[in-house]
């Protein structure tokens, strides 16, 4: 009859025979912890993650650190500790004997997970290139260092064609643009008034200008792809019209009895840059300082961007609704944080990825 195998951690506990996920594990139900041997758990991140090649947890374990105090439940030797990954430092406890894999109950995911947290961190932390130098430089864009969306953007592409062909409808001849301004654009005095409320959402689908509209629809697309996968396509639609339409709101009780009419999806964008920083923290942006590109973590990216709509509104630089992006960004810091743990749940890598443990090369 085989030795029971004992608690790495609670070492006079026993540990049982249990299934974890269609895979069978020895488990403490004092703790909680997981032990699983090699061909087990590599075949439990193999199930869970596209990349199988990527899936055998003793090539992709980062730095040894120091011998860990607990013995291994089979052959008794010390376990040695190391980082999960190279960038991603959870310590896990390993037996180099038996190749054995020690879990605590709350790290038990991130193991899961750990070729598909390796992949993304792949993409998080590609280094800038002249490639992308020259793009910024040509067209004043920042480029995204993210996880990629693992769907087609569906609705964030339908947004950017509706707003492309929309503009192009009038934006091509100045009658049919004061027109379209006069009838659809947000009017505070107007509003005020009791009139044109559906301006609202009419307003959010104009821009003034190509440049406008060129610059909305980037960023749409840099964050919209993101986030319409962690939301699902009707509540990203949904979360998209509610932003816009609160930041025109705040824009109109900013602007009090002002006729100046106002267009543009910048709130609603500026919406989905709250939610985009409040669900992906550890995602970059590059800036360029003069020649120099630098990738920034979003919450300093974004930082500057709303110091520049803040200091734009008190110099009081005219055709820019300052009123909007801000009104738009704090709704969406206020959507992302209410539902960040709702969203989180629906995508634990999202939530992995967000953590202290993340190591970003910036």
């Amino acid at each position: 009859m085989p030795r029971k195998k004992s608690c790495p951690h609670c070492r006079d506990v026993r540990l049982e025979v249990n299934h974890y996920q269609g895979e069978e594990v020895d488990l403490c139900n004092q703790c909680g912890g997981f032990w699983f041997e090699k061909g087990d758990l590599n075949s439990l991140i193999a199930a869970r993650c596209q990349h199988t090649d990527e899936a055998d947890y003793t090539a992709n374990l980062g730095s040894p650190l120091e011998p860990s105090h607990q013995n291994c439940p089979d052959c008794r030797q010390p376990l040695q500790t190391f980082h999960l990954l190279e960038d991603y430092h959870v310590d896990v406890e390993v037996c180099q004997r038996c190749d054995g894999f020690w879990v605590e109950k709350d790290t038990v995911s991130k193991v899961v997970k750990s070729a598909a947290i390796k992949h993304a961190l792949t993409s998080m932390n590609q280094a800038t290139s002249w490639k992308t130098w020259i793009f910024q430089m040509l067209l004043q864009m920042p480029v995204e260092y993210n996880v990629k969306a693992r769907s087609t953007p569906w609705v964030t592409i339908g947004l950017i064609v509706v707003n492309t062909l929309i503009f192009l409808a009038y934006g091509l001849d100045t009658n049919a643009t004061n027109w379209v301004i006069e009838h659809f654009a947000i009017a505070p005095a107007e509003i005020q008034a009791g009139e044109r409320w559906w301006t609202f959402v009419t307003a959010t689908f104009l821009h003034g200008s190509f440049i406008h509209l060129i610059g909305n629809m980037y960023f749409l697309w840099v964050t919209g792809d993101n986030l319409e996968c962690a939301l699902g396509r009707w509540r990203f639609l949904g979360l998209y019209l509610v932003c816009g339409i609160l930041a025109g709101a705040v824009s109109v009780l900013a602007n009090l009895g002002s006729p100046i009419p106002s267009v543009g999806a910048s709130g609603a964008i500026a919406g989905l840059f709250g939610m985009y920083l409040l669900w992906f923290p550890n995602a970059s942006l590059t800036f360029m300082f003069f020649v120099w590109q630098k990738k920034l973590a979003v919450v300093w990216y974004f930082g500057i961007w709303l110091a520049l709509n803040l200091l734009g509104m008190v110099l009081d630089g005219q055709g820019v609704d300052y009123w909007a992006h801000i009104g738009g960004f704090v709704v969406g810091l206020a959507i992302g944080a209410g539902l960040r743990q709702k969203v989180w749940g629906w995508n634990p890598l999202l939530a992995h990825l967000a953590g202290p443990e993340v190591q970003v090369r910036r």
